[in-house]
């Protein structure tokens, strides 16, 4: 199972409110499709035919839509911050729950910062994936499909068309989405980092004062803060060479539907009103690549999270194991030693 499946089994107890979040984003999404509609009616009719009962019934139409969006939108945006916050309270939880079921030894091979960052900067960055970006990301993909039917009744050629970039967009997303992921779990783990080292330099300020070594951990927190800067950099150049190119597979797409919409215009095959909407429709994919870039960046965090929760107890209770009633006496300990790796001792 994927990370975002996992993530998505955080939501089922909230189903019903996705329900109705995901009802009120298809709501927002048609919204938006009629829209290059009554655009072409407006070319179509108001100003070929100076019909003013038309401009009258669309304005007022234009004015309906959007109020009814803007509610749509506010049921969406609601509903589903709650969700997330819901998640992230559900995850934080499930993760703390689990360290409390871990062996000693988990905590001896880990840093306390680290830790402490998978619970805080990661559990965080899961809200992106599950608030922000799924909002987006499904609004996006109603939006689409609404928009390659719409073009579809507008002239089902002029839509094959437009359809030459789609693989170009898909290899395009595909190969930075597994990049932004890899990116992603970099400036994720760096952030750890500069969580577990300023743990440790805090917790320990008596001795660094002590022993006058405010120099060696400012330099240590530079290099660290150094690396963290070179992740995130890193990371912003994919998403900022991602957005560029898939925006120029878009102004093929737009310069294919220009070309080809003009000409049929041209011969009489269709109306002007038709070829903008089919223009104002070509935008979604976009969008949804940027989307999809941002979900990536996100699921990283969801790895790590999950990688916690994955974690085995080195100690497991056995099935026939007997409660043990009230004693009374002495335990003695001689020539006991212990270690969690087979090396280094951890009690002699």
């Amino acid at each position: 199972m994927n990370s975002y499946s996992r993530l998505l089994y955080f939501v089922k107890p909230y189903y019903k409110r996705m329900l109705f979040a995901v009802f009120c984003m298809i709501v927002a999404a048609a919204a938006y499709l009629v829209v290059p509609w009554l655009i072409k009616n407006v070319v179509d009719q108001v100003l070929d035919e100076k019909n003013m009962f038309m401009l009258n019934l669309i304005v007022g139409a234009i004015i309906l839509i959007f109020l009814i969006r803007g509610f749509a939108t506010y049921g969406q945006t609601y509903n589903m911050s709650y969700i997330g916050q819901r998640v992230i309270i559900d995850v934080r939880e499930a993760i703390f729950n689990h360290l409390q079921k871990l062996s000693l030894s988990y905590f001896d091979r880990r840093k306390t910062g680290v830790i402490m960052s998978n619970l805080t900067n990661d559990v965080a960055a899961l809200q992106t994936a599950v608030v922000d970006n799924l909002i987006s990301f499904i609004t996006e993909s109603v939006t689409l499909i609404g928009s390659l039917v719409s073009m579809l009744l507008i002239d089902w050629k002029l839509t094959l068309v437009t359809f030459i970039t789609v693989p170009v967009v898909l290899v395009i997303i595909n190969v930075f989405g597994k990049k932004l992921r890899v990116a992603g779990h970099d400036v994720q783990g760096r952030v750890a980092d500069i969580t577990a080292l300023l743990q440790e330099v805090i917790s320990a300020v008596r001795v660094v004062k002590s022993f006058a070594r405010e120099d060696f951990e400012r330099k240590r927190f530079e290099d660290e803060n150094d690396r963290n800067f070179k992740a995130v950099i890193k990371a912003t150049k994919l998403t900022s060479l991602l957005s560029p190119m898939v925006e120029f597979s878009a102004a093929i797409a737009v310069a294919v539907i220009l070309w080809y919409g003009g000409y049929s215009v041209v011969t009489g095959a269709i109306t002007a009103g038709s070829l903008i909407a089919a223009i104002n429709l070509s935008n979604p994919v976009k969008r949804l690549s940027q989307v999809y870039g941002n979900i990536q960046k996100a699921l990283a965090a969801a790895d790590r999270v999950f990688e916690i929760l994955d974690t085995k107890t080195d100690v497991v209770e056995k099935p026939d194991a007997i409660t043990l009633p009230a004693i009374t006496g002495n335990v003695e300990f001689n020539d006991v030693s212990f270690s969690y790796d087979g090396e280094k001792a951890a009690l002699e």
